[in-house]
């Protein structure tokens, strides 16, 4: 994904990954999900979409994944949010 990311910005994956990190302290990718992680929040908190429809819609392709990923974000399962 941060392929196609520093294609769109003009630099190179290393300017990229060097950039991101001096701005953010992390990765491209680790930025990309962060970023997912705290639209899925959104996503949950409004309670119009289920669990599974949240990961799909902000490019999660595991159930999973995404519930292991939100946990370790925010030290919370997606199911607390999804009442």
């Amino acid at each position: 994904m941060h392929c196609v990311m520093s294609q769109l910005m003009f630099m190179s994956k290393e300017t990229l990954r060097r950039k991101c990190q001096a701005s953010f302290g992390i990765s491209p990718s680790a930025h990309i999900q962060e970023v997912r992680l705290q639209l899925a929040k959104l996503l949950l908190e409004q309670n119009k979409m289920n669990e599974s429809e949240v990961a799909y819609a902000v490019g999660f392709d595991s159930l999973s994944y995404f519930s292991k990923a939100f946990k370790k974000y925010y030290e919370i399962t997606p199911s607390v949010l999804n009442h």
